[in-house]
C-alpha cells in the first residue's frame, strides 16, 4: 500500500490546476515568497499550505488556501472579468478534487464544503482573484505506516 504524504497530495492538485486551460502557472509556498519569484504569466494558482490536523480517530486533514490570481489593468476595467475567472477556475479544481477520483491511492479524498472569497490586492502590480480553502482527509493508517522508529 504507498503512504500517503502532504507532497503526493500536493503534486495532485499541482497537476489538476496545471491542466487546466485558463492557468498559466501553479506554485506552491507563502504569497510573501510572491516578490522573490521571478515572474510569471498569471493567471496563477497558488498553493498554501496549513495546519495538519485529526478531526477524528484515524483521520489526518490536509489543508490548504488556493488562490488563483491575474493582473488588473491600471484602471481596473478588468475587475469584473479576472473575478470571474478566476472564481470559474477555482472551481473547476475543486469540482475535480471532489468529483472525479484520479489520484489513484483510494486512501485520501477532498472534504466536501469550502467557501471562494473575491480579493484585490496589491504585490508587485495591482492583481484580484479568489481564494479557497480545501481540506483532503487522508486515513491516518495510510499516511503512517511502516512508521520509521525502532
Amino acid at each position: 500500500m504507498p503512504v500517503t504524504t502532504q507532497l503526493q497530495i500536493v503534486d495532485h492538485i499541482r497537476d489538476i490546476a496545471n491542466a487546466h486551460k485558463m492557468v498559466s502557472d501553479v506554485r506552491y509556498g507563502f504569497l510573501t515568497d510572491l516578490d522573490d519569484l521571478p515572474d510569471f504569466d498569471p493567471p496563477v494558482v497558488y498553493i498554501i499550505p496549513q495546519p495538519v490536523s485529526v478531526p477524528r480517530e484515524g483521520v489526518f486533514q490536509f489543508q490548504f488556501n488556493l488562490v488563483c490570481f491575474d493582473l488588473l489593468l491600471p484602471d481596473k476595467s478588468n475587475f469584473d472579468d479576472v473575478i470571474s475567472d478566476c472564481t470559474g477556475i477555482l472551481i473547476d479544481i475543486y469540482s475535480r478534487l471532489l468529483y472525479y477520483t484520479d489520484n489513484g491511492s483510494g486512501f485520501w479524498a477532498s472534504q466536501v464544503g469550502t467557501g471562494i472569497t473575491p480579493f484585490q490586492e496589491r504585490f508587485k502590480d495591482y492583481s484580484g482573484g479568489a481564494s479557497m480553502t480545501i481540506n483532503i482527509l487522508a486515513f491516518q493508517e495510510n499516511c503512517t505506516e511502516g512508521l520509521p522508529f525502532n
